[in-house]
């Protein structure tokens, strides 16, 4: 009886490079693989809007539609579709078990057709070498001619002015003599993930850096659920190569190390707190930063988002444009602080309103505290150049800034709970008590999905509403939590 030999997709294929166990997984366990999450699902979506926009390049097009999951159909209206001679938007073809549909199949001269895979990414990745390679595989399989393979991919020094160009927006890449040195390997990839399919176990995978490259494996929480919570991946900059070492050698606790593991001064910093169970507290390294917040104290965060396809004029792609901001203000030693908001409402830039905002309420003089500053000055600064009017205030207010990652990031202050982490969510509970839990919106990518979902896209009135209010709940947690901080810090010194 000839064994059963399942479509390889070109899904499926780079999962199978990335992981026999994942590959295993969808074949024979599909109900154990958590549904995707927002933020991949984003990702899908933002790909989907990419190559929409890359078909307008390739006029006159046919797009292949049908069920996803009707293969017969599928294949039957792409081989009809191939006698056209005219551009083919997910055509699909089969050979052998490898399946495959191309974003563009474009035809040259009588006979021949060339490969466009489009991207949303800026750059051409090996994972996506592989995928085309499967692609000309399936292709040539069925008697397709393919002279050249390309990627489509975002060209990340493009700037958006008036209506979206894709000529401009798009780089094409030629990786055909990269794809023909790959080809040899499509066959006996395809041959060892078909036996890997067809194992009644699943194949016993061992985890490594293999987990997140090319992409997060949606397993992860399953394979991982053996680790303790202060394991080797938490240390702080520890080499992961190194990491997954001591993991595969049994050394699970970062508290019970071999004495050969050589750690930097705050990674033995990391392991002395969690053996004693109690912080680490640098009482001359807090005072030092202490003594240089100067009142009135400006706690500032920023929310942002970034699409690959520009939304605004004097924007790239994927570049990070501020859509809120929470502001604690604190006159005086002592005094009650005071909230100043804003959430972008409407479709147009919201970086205008921000920065004569901003120039209002930071005044002249006083310590602007934020966590992580670089990215609030990255924010203020590229509006700063587009909107020339406020370069003059921000070059005069840039030197006010202050980093209160900085005695996180130096261990001046570590507590066991942080698990490695200087983030201020790892902080925030360990020093103060306070937390995110709870909130309806708790991290900054589901807050960036959430406030595009509900500004660009189709909700009611009601959906709007509650989600600009988690917005503004989360947003404002930010720069509490960096008052509490600081107040603590200050305690710990006395």
């Amino acid at each position: 009886m000839k064994p059963f030999t399942p479509f390889i997709s070109k899904s499926k294929y780079l999962s199978g490079l990335q992981c026999y166990k994942l590959l295993w997984f969808y074949y024979n366990a599909k109900d154990q693989i958590p549904a995707v999450d927002a933020q991949t699902q984003a990702i899908f979506d933002q790909g989907h809007l990419v190559g929409g926009l890359a078909k307008k390049l390739y006029p006159g097009g046919i797009e292949i539609a049908g069920a996803a999951n009707d293969f017969g159909k599928i294949l039957e209206l792409s081989k009809e579709a191939l006698r056209q001679r005219k551009p083919l938007f997910e055509a699909a073809f089969k050979s052998g078990n490898a399946f495959a549909r191309a974003d563009i199949l474009n035809p040259v001269g009588r006979s021949d057709w060339e490969i466009i895979e489009v991207k949303s990414s800026t750059e051409v990745k090996d994972v996506n070498l592989h995928d085309l390679a499967l692609q000309r595989y399936a292709y040539e399989g069925v008697g397709l001619s393919i002279t050249k393979c390309f990627i489509l991919h975002i060209n990340n020094e493009y700037v958006r002015k008036g209506e979206v160009e894709p000529k401009k927006l798009f780089t094409k890449t030629e990786v055909t003599k990269e794809i023909q040195a790959l080809m040899k390997t499509v066959r006996p990839n395809l041959e060892t993930m078909a036996d890997v399919i067809r194992q009644k176990r699943q194949p016993d995978v061992e985890i490594g850096t293999h987990c997140n490259d090319p992409y997060g494996c949606p397993l992860q929480e399953l394979c991982w659920k053996f680790l303790p919570e202060h394991n080797p991946l938490t240390l702080y900059r520890f080499k992961k190569e190194k990491a997954f070492e001591l993991i595969h050698e049994g050394h699970l606790e970062i508290r019970q190390l071999p004495p050969s593991v050589s750690l930097s001064d705050r990674q033995q910093i990391q392991v002395e707190a969690l053996q004693s169970g109690k912080p680490h507290v640098d009482k001359e390294g807090l005072r030092d930063f202490l003594e240089g917040l100067k009142y009135p104290l400006y706690f500032l965060d920023f929310e942002t988002f970034g699409t690959a396809i520009p939304l605004f004029d004097d924007v790239k792609p994927y570049e990070q444009i501020p859509f809120q901001f929470s502001l604690h203000i604190v006159e005086a030693e002592g005094k009650e602080p005071k909230h100043e908001s804003f959430l972008a409402d409407g479709k147009s830039d919201p970086r205008p309103e921000i920065l004569e905002r901003l120039k209002k309420l930071l005044g002249n003089e006083g310590s602007i505290v934020a966590y992580n500053h670089s990215f609030e000055k990255d924010k203020l600064s590229k509006a700063s150049v587009v909107f020339k009017k406020y370069a003059k205030w921000y070059e005069a207010i840039e030197p006010r800034f202050v980093d209160l990652l900085a005695p996180f990031k130096s261990f001046s202050y570590y507590h066991p709970d942080q698990c490695g982490s200087a983030s201020i969510k790892a902080v925030l509970p360990a020093l103060t008590g306070k937390s995110y839990e709870g909130l309806e919106i708790a991290e900054g990518g589901t807050a960036s999905l959430e406030y595009l979902r509900v500004t660009f896209g189709e909700v009611d009135e009601k959906e709007r509403k509650k989600v600009r209010q988690a917005l503004e709940t989360y947003c404002a947690l930010d720069t509490e939590g960096m008052i509490l901080i600081v107040d603590k810090l200050a305690t710990l010194t006395r």
